[in-house]
């Protein structure tokens, strides 16, 4: 089941989305079948269309926050979309004129962890925390309906494997996480459109969660090398797609 919910100052002005993509109050995207996953961000690419038929909407973010690290206020499994009315910093990524971040980040083969015909799993090199990925297109495409539909297929495997990984290298077990799905603002053709997927994974030695300085400062303090958490993601893909569904 996949159902949406919006909200705002209006019946007429909706720019939180709520989306709702299962049945069960505890299954979430990576113990779902991977046509979930698809329509969960194909969902996200009808939403993000209407909100950008609003003036004041420059910028859409979706997300989804799992665990109570993050304090979500309705625990059924469920994704959100907001319509922003300025271009948060942190969505794109370099200047205009630069060359693109994640096209880049295709010749880095160390960061590699997984890549089908038309999508990649990546670490990061900004990676902020470990295991940290990203979820891209190989073709340059702005945002999601910007997919044809086998690209499409090939963004949502990804994702699927990648939240699998987290699990793999988490002792089994999901620890909390974060999607983040970038999409270019209105009218940005030069953004590359990317899934992160950030796991909160936590142990009593070296692994951590953000502390001050990460949300005082925004400087992230990361324990792990990127090339490292890749070796590990490309060691956990044997066990993550031996997972049911």
């Amino acid at each position: 089941m996949i159902g949406t919910v919006g909200s705002g100052p209006s019946a007429g002005e909706r720019l939180h989305w709520v989306i709702v993509y299962g049945d069960s109050h505890a299954e979430r995207l990576a113990d779902l079948p991977l046509a979930v996953t698809r329509a969960f961000l194909e969902s996200i690419a009808r939403a993000t269309s209407c909100l950008f038929e609003r003036p004041s909407v420059k910028a859409v973010f979706a997300f989804e926050s799992v665990g109570d690290h993050f304090g979500p206020t309705v625990a059924h499994p469920h994704g959100q979309l907001v319509g922003l009315p300025f271009v948060p910093r942190r969505l794109t990524l370099g200047q205009a004129g630069a060359s693109c971040a994640i096209c880049d980040c295709v010749t880095r083969q160390d960061l590699a962890v997984m890549a089908s015909e038309h999508a990649f799993i990546q670490v990061p090199p900004w990676s902020r925390l470990p295991f940290e990925m990203i979820i891209f297109p190989l073709s340059h495409r702005p945002d999601l309906t910007s997919l044809r539909s086998d690209e499409l297929t090939a963004v949502a495997g990804c994702l699927h494997t990648g939240l699998r990984l987290c699990r793999s290298t988490y002792g089994g077990e999901m620890p909390p996480y974060l999607i983040n799905v970038m999409q270019a603002p209105k009218g940005d053709a030069s953004h590359h459109l990317r899934v992160e997927l950030v796991p909160l994974h936590k142990d009593e030695t070296t692994l951590k969660r953000p502390g001050g300085m990460e949300l005082g400062l925004g400087v992230y303090l990361n324990p792990l090398l990127p090339e490292t958490a890749a070796h590990i993601l490309r060691e956990a893909l044997p066990q993550a797609r031996r997972c049911p569904k």
